[in-house]
């Protein structure tokens, strides 16, 4: 795996951006085994920590020229706030890279490997955010194109990134956006109902149901019609209020599906659900041959 942090990794990106990947040769690639999507992925550390450094792992297109800016997806992976790490999420990572995005899946801190709460667990999604933001000319991504992705408690934490003010890690230069530009959510967690209610009573702030407003970036979400975990009532709501403030928000229903509903990747509604993600991402301007053009303002 490499391991190198982010100056040898951009030596490594500029020579080269022009060969082929050998791990991206096929468009099925995201049902290769999360350990070695993995290892194949190049490792930039974003974060320090006092638990434990942070990583994000990421994949690229291949034969695409650096000089080129891509859009970016920044997945993380579901877990109740609890477990769970950045393979949980590589298969998608793997799927949008095949598709000329740049995909990353972000490594944040849980309960169970680090003793943490859902908070820092919003401040490392809004912290990575910013890095790539921070680092887009490095990294070949458009800083006006980048996507989070998330499925259950990774879903809330992408949320959160456009939805839940402050929570922002003390000392990051918070004049660079920790704001994705489009959000792309698998079952998550939005309150209103289901999981994480009790949390929500104690951080209200936290709640991404609470604070759907006008100007904010396209969001398409999927949710099982049998979901009991994240009930597919909190997803039709969160879906009316996007409408009713005048925002863009698409939701795909997976009948009779619970929880994990399109997602992992080895579930048979997974490849549906992306391509129609896909697509409403094309027509919102976050595909890779879109002009590079903000949707909207970014609040």
């Amino acid at each position: 795996m490499k391991t190198t942090l982010l100056n040898a990794f951009l030596v490594t990106l500029l020579c080269c951006a022009s060969a082929a990947c050998s791990d991206c040769a096929t468009g099925d690639s995201y049902l290769t085994p999360a350990g070695q999507l993995i290892a194949q992925a190049d490792k930039v550390l974003y974060k320090r920590t006092r638990q434990e450094d942070l990583y994000l792992y990421i994949l690229r297109p291949k034969n695409v020229p650096a000089a080129k800016p891509l859009p970016a997806v920044v997945c993380f992976t579901g877990g109740g706030w609890a477990c769970g790490d950045a393979s949980g999420m590589i298969g998608n990572v793997a799927w949008f890279r095949d598709r000329g995005f740049i995909g990353i899946s972000a490594d944040y801190r849980v309960k169970n490997r680090h003793g943490t709460t859902p908070l820092e667990c919003i401040q490392d999604a809004k912290s990575a955010i910013r890095f790539v933001r921070a680092h887009a000319k490095e990294l070949g991504i458009d800083p006006s194109r980048i996507i989070a992705e998330g499925g259950s408690a990774g879903g809330h934490l992408a949320a959160a990134t456009v939805m839940v003010e402050g929570h922002e890690e003390p000392g990051e230069d918070t004049t660079v956006s920790s704001k994705a530009d489009a959000l792309v959510l698998h079952n998550p967690v939005l309150g209103g109902a289901g999981f994480g209610m009790d949390f929500f009573a104690a951080h209200p702030d936290c709640e991404p149901m609470r604070f759907v407003r006008p100007g904010l970036p396209p969001v398409i979400l999927s949710n099982g019609t049998k979901d009991e975990t994240t009930p597919f009532l909190q997803a039709q709501r969160f879906t009316d209020a996007m409408h009713k403030a005048g925002n863009k928000c698409d939701l795909i229903p997976i009948e009779g599906a619970l929880h994990s509903c399109d997602w992992p990747v080895t579930n048979p509604t997974f490849l549906p659900t992306m391509t129609r993600m896909r697509a409403f991402l094309a027509e919102n301007g976050f595909a890779p041959e879109a002009n590079a053009t903000l949707v909207g303002p970014r609040r």
